[in-house]
């Protein structure tokens, strides 16, 4: 009887209230699914908020890294060009100076050496047989007598015809010269003698005419003449004798 009281009340108590009352199993699976659904729902708001803000800074951070690292790499293909460019440059430069400083060099050297291979070979080989055991001076000495006569209206105007000219040079008639000609054209003339010789015949085909004699400069353009005993000498320098 309390029982059927208790539920005829309670009928009655919720058609006042309006309020609809569903199983308690009901009432608490429901509170319990809207409320973890609408954490989820906060959740995965949240995670899209965060999802999609990552994204965003990292798109940002690869777009920057993508445009950081073409220009880095196209700054270095440029500085690479660049380099490789101004290597070239210089390198055509270099050669361009070469070229010229070797054009230079064969200029002057044209213009300094007004002799032939023939006149250094004859010459050098005439000044060792006269005075290749004398000081280097002497050497120069002997070359300028014989170019004076190529010079003088007295002597033949060339230097084979001087040095061949009869009766004037000794090593001619004994064999000397032609003896000192070989060793020429074999290259035999890395002696310091030979050395010395063919310096000396290279100053005076370029024209020295000068000497040292006791620590002064002697002219000796008018010295024709050199032997060991000649008479009437202007001066003696080593083993010789000249006027």
């Amino acid at each position: 009887m309390r029982l059927k009281k208790f539920a005829a009340v309670a009928i009655m108590f919720t058609t006042a209230t309006g309020i609809f009352m569903e199983p308690i199993s009901t009432m608490t699976t429901v509170p319990s699914t809207v409320f973890a659904g609408t954490a989820l729902e906060m959740n995965v708001d949240e995670e899209n908020v965060t999802l999609t803000d990552t994204t965003e800074v990292n798109t940002d951070a690869t777009d920057t890294n993508i445009t950081d690292a073409g220009t880095t790499n196209t700054s270095v293909v440029e500085k690479e060009n660049t380099s490789t460019e101004k290597k070239e440059t210089n390198s055509k430069a270099k050669k361009k100076v070469s070229k010229t400083k070797v054009k230079i060099q064969i200029a002057k050297a044209k213009a300094r050496n007004n002799y032939s291979g023939s006149d250094l070979r004859l010459m050098s080989s005439i000044i060792n047989c006269e005075a290749g055991i004398e000081p280097y001076q002497g050497k120069i000495a002997v070359g300028i007598v014989v170019m004076n006569r190529i010079k003088s209206k007295s002597f033949p105007n060339t230097l084979e015809g001087v040095i061949y000219q009869s009766g004037q040079f000794s090593p001619v008639t004994n064999g000397s010269l032609r003896k000192r000609l070989a060793q020429y054209d074999a290259g035999k003339i890395r002696s310091k003698q030979w050395k010395s010789c063919i310096t000396a015949a290279k100053k005076v085909l370029n024209g020295q005419r000068t000497i040292l004699y006791n620590g002064r400069t002697k002219n000796m353009s008018s010295y024709h003449f050199f032997s060991v005993g000649l008479r009437g000498a202007r001066l003696s320098l080593g083993g010789h004798k000249f006027k």
